[in-house]
């Protein structure tokens, strides 16, 4: 070969690595402590030209593993190989991870199948974007959405059914959208944009789903044959109602109002529950969100309020709330939610912003975020189940 003067003649070695794991790794959705996974499997292949040895498999983590690679140390001729089949039984809340270990006589020994699982105490959590995209958060399977508008940030607030097994999204002239396999059921319809909230009864199925639309003027309007409402708060003219939560035996709930008010009503000829404050700004439309402590009844009501600079403040019987996210001076907090493990005396769970980061309170497990939009206030809503 002739290189003239000057030149550089560089050589690569683009031969395929030694051993190939494929898939390279292993990735297990949400599920509850203490269960394990159907299996998920990679297959090992000798990818060079001499033969390879495997001399041991091991795992790590919240993991098992069984292979077909046969009584170790084995052999296999270039182009040959085994599977490894992987479990998953979470002991921990939070994100898992592990690795399967491949002792073996090529070079880079030993070779690693890298596992991730999650294991959180809800059963799906998503992300709203104000375009109408959910974005699966925390290992949870993706919905498909019915509605999208790019460009346009119209969606308001999302709910999952009791089952978490799908929802609607809701935008902001009050139609309702599917995500998910549910009912598709008529609502309220403003023709403008007023809707501002959406929550299902506990009873609500994806053949019957039943809950309310929360207008900004404070109106509750039932939908597929919920029942009818008393009291709550009703501003005309005004848009300031942000907010409606349902109590968990679906006997009433709470309105939240932007200066941080909350007001109670009830469902069909269920009492109303008690008269609750929490934080509250007269004058300044600074509150963002409601959420209640799992198991929240009318005999003992415990929730939190979040304002849009990301301060979280309990209410009723609500112990205190640690370890929030701030951002003072900068409204930019979009959603709160509690953990389905969480207590009134000790709550612990999330908050939104609105580039789409969840951050932890109280001690809950971090989530993996299915979005996030550095510098673009398009986060809307973290809907849990």
């Amino acid at each position: 070969m002739f290189v003239p003067a000057g030149q550089v003649l560089r050589a690569y070695n683009l031969a395929p690595p030694p051993v190939t794991l494929n898939p390279s790794s292993l990735t297990f959705g949400n599920r509850p402590q203490g269960s394990t996974s159907p299996a998920q499997s990679s297959t090992i292949t000798n990818s060079s030209g001499a033969p390879l040895t495997i001399n041991a498999i091991g795992i790590s983590g919240d993991f098992a593993q069984t292979n077909t690679c046969g009584t170790l140390p084995a052999t296999f001729a270039p182009g040959t190989g085994c599977s490894v089949s992987v479990t998953f039984t979470p002991t921990a809340s939070g994100t898992r991870t592990g690795s399967v270990t491949i002792d073996d006589s090529a070079t880079g020994s030993p070779h690693q199948l890298r596992l991730t699982g999650y294991s959180f105490a809800f059963k799906a959590a998503h992300t709203l974007d104000g375009w109408g995209g959910l974005h699966a958060d925390g290992g949870t399977p993706p919905l498909t959405d019915s509605a999208y508008w790019p460009g346009w940030k119209i969606a308001r607030s999302a709910a999952l059914l009791p089952d978490a097994s799908a929802g609607y999204v809701l935008d902001g002239y009050g139609g309702v959208h599917t995500a998910g396999t549910i009912a598709n059921v008529p609502t309220a319809y403003f023709g403008f944009d007023i809707a501002r909230d959406i929550v299902f009864l506990p009873t609500a199925t994806a053949a019957n789903p039943q809950g309310y639309t929360l207008d900004g003027w404070g109106g509750i309007h039932p939908f597929g044959g919920a029942p009818a409402i008393t009291g709550g708060g009703y501003w005309p003219f005004w848009d300031i109602a942000k907010r409606l939560v349902l109590l968990s035996d679906g006997t009433g709930g709470y309105i939240l109002d932007g200066w941080g008010g909350l007001h109670g009503f009830a469902v069909g000829a269920n009492p109303m529950p008690p008269s609750l404050s929490s934080a509250f700004w007269p004058g300044w439309s600074i509150a963002r969100d409601i959420a209640l402590a799992p198991g929240s009844t009318a005999a003992n009501v415990a929730g939190v309020t979040l304002d849009g600079y990301g301060g979280v403040h309990p209410f009723g019987a609500s112990g205190a709330v640690s370890g929030e996210a701030l951002w003072p001076n900068w409204d930019i907090a979009r959603a709160v939610r509690y953990s389905q493990d969480s207590t009134a005396a000790n709550p612990m769970g999330w908050t939104l912003d609105g580039w789409g980061g969840i951050h932890q309170f109280g001690g809950a497990p971090a989530i993996p975020m299915g979005g996030f939009w550095p510098n673009f206030d398009i986060a809307t809503q973290l809907i849990i189940g």
